[in-house]
């Protein structure tokens, strides 16, 4: 059912912008026989419900145009007389629809001319969906109703086969399962790690003295881990080392007695070097994550993507260099090291071998098939598609544009 979570999603954060603002928009609309449709693109007629449907979400991304330069999210009213890149907020809704719109008709006209078809269980789903879905009070009130919602789902079903035509494995423009595998071993990391805090409970920097035995214990840490002669039992030496570390951290922190007098405790965490690794763990990755390589961001098939031009913040300058250190080749697979990730923490962390968890059940199944494919080829295909829709004619019928103007929607709030 992923079309209903990517349908109520999408419907939900239309609804967000004017329920945060607390104003409802007045009326629920019915069509006349002249603005069934709203607009004609390359000889397709759009639904006015299709239509709509693209003005709600037009107005959640107009909302989120106006609070990421104010910061302040937008009653209805300032949304209303905004103007955004210099045009009024109502013109430049209606654009962003019509724009969804053509990428709408791109999807049903290529899919047509390719010859794709959905399958009967993705058609039962699409019926299950337009069910439970055509009875939400929000859709039936600004008339998007069970020929609109199918549309909407159907061509959501009917944008991912045209993804998997072309840019599926071995598709037209995609590649072979071994170079899809080959990407995502060299785009992925596997690593378990522990952080090692330089600050006190309550955020203030370690002395000197306090810091300098922390960092000792972490070379020992590290130490103690690359002593085992695998890679799995170095990692499960490195969970042995994070409970060392927990208690070393209780052993030394400060406590305030009941007559306001701090004592410190001083007790010494000893570490067994017998070098036997005891465990009653059953999972052999228990406590790893799986990393993948930062490269420019890329949307998902079907969704937008969300530009961000701020600064890069402190905290992002850090994780974009602990990215870089785990795919460094100063970073081998199968050897702990201790990595300073700013100017509070040290992690000690190892890396795996991916290859070796590239199995069907584990993490080369089908559903990281799919999101890798995504990740390396969604720029192209909408790269693609936007190409398609560009190259289309737009008849917009004035009329229909009109009567459905986004503030005379109603958004299920009340004033």
């Amino acid at each position: 059912m992923k079309c209903f979570k990517k349908f109520a999603a999408a419907v939900s954060a239309a609804v967000l912008a004017v329920t945060a603002s607390g104003c409802s928009a007045p009326g629920a609309l019915t069509f006349g026989s002249s603005t069934k449709n709203a607009v004609t693109i390359d000889g397709y007629e759009v639904r006015a419900g299709v239509f709509i449907y693209n003005e709600m979400n037009a107005y959640s991304e107009a909302a989120y145009e106006i609070y990421s330069q104010t910061q302040e999210y937008p009653a209805l009213d300032d949304i209303k007389k905004a103007t955004i890149d210099s045009v009024t907020s109502t013109d430049w809704i209606q654009n962003k629809a019509t724009e969804y719109c053509r990428n709408f008709v791109a999807v049903e006209k290529e899919f047509d001319k390719v010859g794709l078809q959905l399958s009967a269980e993705e058609l039962s789903e699409i019926d299950e969906v337009v069910e439970s879905t055509a009875s939400d009070e929000t859709l039936k009130k600004n008339g998007i109703g069970k020929d609109s919602i199918y549309d909407i789902c159907a061509n959501s079903y009917k944008q991912s086969a045209l993804f998997k035509h072309y840019y599926g494995i071995d598709g037209v423009y995609g590649c072979s399962e071994d170079d899809l595998k080959q990407y995502f071993i060299d785009n992925t990391a596997r690593i378990k790690y522990f952080s090692v805090s330089l600050a006190d409970p309550e955020g203030e920097a370690l002395g000197e003295d306090e810091k300098r035995d922390l960092e000792n214990e972490v070379k020992k840490y590290v130490e103690e881990i690359n002593k085992e002669s695998s890679t799995l039992d170095k990692m499960y030496k490195l969970d042995e080392m994070k409970e060392e570390y927990n208690d070393y951290v209780e052993a030394h922190t400060t406590t305030t007695t009941d007559t306001g007098t701090t004592t410190t405790t001083t007790t010494t965490t000893t570490t067994t070097t017998s070098g036997e690794t005891t465990t009653t763990t059953t999972d052999p990755y228990a406590n790893e994550v799986t990393v993948t390589k930062y490269t420019t961001t890329t949307p998902a098939v079907g969704d937008a993507a969300v530009v961000t031009t701020a600064a890069e913040t402190d905290a992002q300058k850090a994780e974009k260099a602990f990215n870089d250190k785990i795919f460094g080749e100063d970073m081998p697979v199968g050897e702990a090291v201790s990595y300073q990730y700013d100017d509070d923490t040290i992690y000690v962390v190892i890396k795996g071998d991916i290859k070796e968890r590239m199995t069907d059940d584990d993490l080369w199944s089908e559903d990281i098939k799919d999101s890798t494919l995504q990740k390396r080829y969604a720029q192209d295909f909408t790269d693609m598609m936007k190409s398609l829709a560009d190259s289309y004619t737009v008849e917009r019928n004035k009329k229909a544009y009109r009567r459905y103007d986004p503030f005379d929607l109603d958004y299920g709030t009340s004033a």
